[in-house]
């Protein structure tokens, strides 16, 4: 009899919410067996985790750091950049409606707004839709690691998203970019060189939760590799951005600065008596 019970006790603890939330997840999957990341997300309030912190990126010299610690703190703050209204071409690329910092390129995190990504999966490609500046990242997918390596373009094709190709390794989605377009690499808050590499990971860890890491590979600008973790939320859908259509900050920037240069260019009035 006490057997019987021991037994019944044991099957009941292993039935019971307890043990059942021990139980890894079990994400739903496509016809082709991978884990179903597709839906539309959300990175809007959630804390990314740096490593090291943001505000201590590794850079290799002391100059580059100043240089970026000012600019970056700048671009924080919204204040105005000086050595950005000499023409359209000097503006921000956001201000020119051409790329909005790293909401899509990686390593993909928040601006605040507009944060909502749309996934679409398929055997052999992966689509992420970004809703900040109507951007989109089409990512072949190839059996593993090594076939990645051989499906890059030249380096001569620069994109703004970079050259990205993925393989699945278990149930995570890997991708690996490179090639992100100078002009990016440059006005990043995080800035990189031609030849950095990025490496993304993707894993549906719950029912409404897709965990993303990412390691930035820069040796010519970074003393070591450095991370981005943080995890991407559901939400309703994507909605439209429309920044040409409508961009009158591009020309009241320059407008405003012709005009600050017209009044320093200007006589001074003589003194009155």
């Amino acid at each position: 009899m006490r057997i019987r019970l021991a037994a019944i006790a044991v099957a009941s603890a292993l039935l019971s919410p307890v043990a059942a939330s021990q139980e890894p997840y079990a994400p739903p999957r496509t016809v082709d067996g991978h884990p179903d990341i597709g839906r539309v997300w959300t990175n809007r309030d959630v804390d990314a985790v740096f490593d090291p912190p943001e505000d201590q990126l590794p850079f290799r010299d002391r100059a580059t750091a100043m240089v970026w610690r000012e600019k970056y703190g700048i671009y924080m703050k919204g204040e105005p950049m000086p050595e950005f209204t000499q023409g359209v071409d000097t503006l921000p690329n956001r201000d020119r409606c051409l790329m909005a910092a790293n909401a899509a390129a990686p390593p993909m995190t928040s601006q605040g707004y507009n944060d909502a990504y749309h996934i679409v999966q398929t055997p052999s490609v992966i689509v992420i839709s970004i809703e900040m500046m109507n951007e989109t990242r089409i990512i072949p997918v190839v059996a593993d690691a090594a076939a990645a390596k051989a499906a890059h373009g030249p380096a001569v094709l620069q994109r703004w998203t970079g050259d990205s190709v993925g393989w699945w390794e278990g149930d995570t989605f890997v991708v690996e970019t490179i090639n992100v377009r100078l002009q990016q690499g440059q006005q990043s808050p995080y800035p990189t060189s031609p030849n950095a590499v990025w490496i993304e990971r993707f894993t549906r860890t719950a029912r409404d939760a897709l965990a993303y890491h990412v390691d930035v590979i820069d040796p010519a600008t970074y003393t070591r590799t450095w991370t981005v973790d943080y995890t991407f939320r559901p939400t309703p859908r994507v909605w439209e951005y429309a920044c040409h259509e409508g961009n009158y900050g591009m020309e009241h920037i320059l407008s405003g600065a012709r005009r600050v240069e017209r009044d320093k260019a200007r006589p001074a009035a003589p003194p009155k008596e």
